[in-house]
């Protein structure tokens, strides 16, 4: 089976899917005196019936034959939901809610075998009940003219863009009635893909508390009885971390360090044009929030002032700080105790979540020194360029099962550490093999460093816009497609013979001295694996991509005679990646990848000095 969401995915606009552990029940606190009995019949949400079907019980909400069996949330916006149960019992069971990506719904996750993938039939029969429903915003879910027709709680129904006091909320809601009958455990599972990748590290992170509409954190309870609950696994495919520096990132976060929220968004970064753009696309496909109506959910205005460029304004720096804060993980307080078991599957060529963004979220809980069990795993599956190859998938889906099932079923520690399962080309070429370790540090040993003494200069007329074209994640792939290796006057270019080859694993980190006229100006690091070198014929194909926001020469009103000079160091994304022997390995700094990053509205030239760029690789 293909993961859930990876259709969505692969054409972009539609996607924008050891030591026991304690009973994660203990992380809720005390329970209720009374705990609620489970019903002789099962009637999910006290109005869905449910039909064997595929080998398990299919309890089906929505809208259909005139009957509207949608579920009122907490401030009574309706959602389309399905719960699926075991073949047999009462309950209560462990619950997992399947949460999909943007622009997608509940039937994402809804199959006909037991396929070994993350989804109903599956988790069913491995004992689980199932929540699966659209979030607000799209489809049935007030997402359509339809399921808005006579329904005045849809009025304010919109998308929120997975809002912790929203969004977010609704899961725990949705999660707590079920607790209330008696059908599920207080604590719970969760697992999503993209969009609700990006949910499943909020929840996570919240683990037994809910932010309410006012931004007041308070703990996690069902709606009824009150039952104290917690998130007590998460399983996160293709997540963000920080939306803010996904969407807009200015290269301040390393793939080898925790780094402050303040600093992914100061300064602005370079927007992910082709990106935003399609995902705002998306978006106008569900039901948005009429400009200026909500402050915390205007994504129309969010996108017209990213879209106009610098210079930047106050309200596009408030629309950061709020992305932050409300509609991603980084912006959460740390839990007492860390958050709880959490599995990550991140794509080594995902260039809209990229793995540092897994990376990240992993080292702000080792950090603060929290002893909760992670697994990062890192593949060629996610948005583009990634290839969604099938044994990777069904890798990591096992993985990930087997993760949940130690944690919710059989209260011991689950794998933790990290698995690496390298890209490989052509596309129909088998998937590498998976290597484990406890860190991606660990996997990579040794490294080769590059360095530039000399000065060299970046222009922002530079570059060849066709290849910057093809390099357009979100309408194309040039993965295993490579390109002539023609020169392209206006960018700084830096390179290895590797006469034995070298296997790249995580993220080249640059360090420069960069001196900077004009105005605006922003740098792109493109990795090359470069074939006949210097000889006619030769090729390159693309490796990883970085992006960096010079903090000089950006304030409003800059001149383009304007100057200034920094030391600058930021990370190519990561990727695991097998250079063959007598390749060269070249890096290209840019001045604009248009469309894929947005192109500055001003003109700059940045000279380039004391470069040093380093490679790790692995030990073979």
């Amino acid at each position: 089976m293909t993961r859930p969401g990876a259709v969505l995915a692969s054409a972009a606009l539609a996607l924008f899917g050891l030591i026991a552990v304690a009973p994660a029940s203990s992380a809720a606190g005390p329970a209720t005196p009374t705990e609620p009995a489970p019903p002789a019949v099962p009637h999910p949400f006290g109005k869905l019936s449910c039909a064997p079907e595929y080998g398990i019980r299919l309890c089906q909400g929505g809208m259909s034959g005139g009957k509207d069996l949608r579920v009122p949330s907490f401030d009574g916006v309706p959602l389309d939901a399905d719960v699926a149960l075991p073949a047999t019992g009462t309950g209560p069971f462990p619950l997992v809610v399947l949460l999909h990506g943007l622009g997608g719904a509940k039937s994402d996750f809804e199959v006909t075998t037991d396929d070994g993938g993350i989804d109903d039939v599956t988790l069913a029969d491995h004992g689980y009940a199932v929540l699966m429903y659209t979030a607000r915003g799209f489809g049935d879910s007030c997402g359509t003219a339809a399921s808005r027709a006579g329904t005045p709680a849809c009025a304010k129904g919109w998308i929120h863009l997975a809002d912790q006091r929203y969004e977010i909320r609704d899961t725990q809601y949705l999660a707590g009635e079920l607790v209330d009958e008696g059908l599920v455990k207080p604590d719970i599972a969760v697992s999503g893909v993209s969009y609700g990748g990006g949910q499943t590290l909020e929840l996570a992170m919240l683990k037994n508390r809910m932010r309410l509409p006012d931004g007041k954190l308070v703990p996690f309870t069902s709606p009824r009885l009150h039952v104290p609950m917690a998130v007590a696994a998460g399983y996160a495919m293709w997540p963000w971390d920080d939306l803010a520096s996904s969407l807009v990132p200015n290269g301040r976060p390393l793939a080898t360090a925790a780094t402050p929220p303040t600093a992914d968004v100061s300064p602005a970064g370079v927007d992910k044009g082709s990106w935003v753009t399609g995902l705002y696309e998306v978006t106008e496909g569900g039901y948005l929030s009429p400009e200026g109506a909500d402050p915390g959910a205007d994504l129309t205005k969010w996108y017209d002032e990213l879209t106009a460029g610098e210079p930047y304004s106050a309200p596009e720096a408030t629309a950061l700080r709020t992305i932050q804060e409300y509609k991603s993980a980084i912006g959460i307080p740390m839990p007492a105790g860390g958050p709880p078991p959490t599995a990550i599957q991140s794509g080594w060529t995902d260039t809209l979540f990229p793995v540092t963004e897994a990376l990240h979220y992993a080292a702000r809980v080792q950090a603060a020194h929290e002893p909760t069990p992670l697994l990062t795993m890192f593949d060629d599956v996610g948005h583009g360029w990634a290839q969604d190859k099938s044994a990777d998938i069904a890798d990591t889906n096992a993985r990930a099962i087997a993760f949940l099932d130690s944690v919710m079923q059989h209260h011991t520690r689950p794998e933790t550490g990290v698995v690496a399962i390298p890209t490989t080309c052509p596309k129909t070429a088998p998937s590498g093999t998976a290597v484990t370790g406890a860190s991606l540090a660990a996997l990579a040993p040794r490294h080769l460093t590059i360095k530039g003494d000399h000065p060299l200069t970046v222009t922002s007329t530079g570059g060849d816009p066709a290849v910057a074209a093809k390099l357009n994640a979100a309408y194309a792939s040039p993965l295993c497609d490579p390109m002539p290796d023609e020169s392209e006057p206006g960018t700084a270019t830096y390179e290895m013979n590797l006469p034995d080859g070298a296997t790249l694993m995580g993220a080249v980190k640059v360090t420069a001295r960069i001196h900077v006229v004009g105005d605006y100006p922003e740098l792109v690091g493109r990795l090359w694996d470069v074939a006949g070198a210097g000889s006619p014929g030769a090729t390159r194909q693309i490796v990883a991509l970085g992006v960096v926001r010079p903090g000089v020469d950006q304030a409003p009103g800059t001149k383009e005679t304007a100057s200034g000079t920094e030391t600058v160091t930021f990370d190519l994304d990561p990727n695991d990646y097998a250079f063959a022997p007598g390749h060269t390995v070249r890096l290209q700094l840019v001045g604009s990848t248009a469309p894929l990053f947005r192109k500055s509205n001003g003109t700059f030239q940045v000279t380039v000095e004391q470069l040093t760029a380093t490679i790790p690789t692995t030990a073979g």
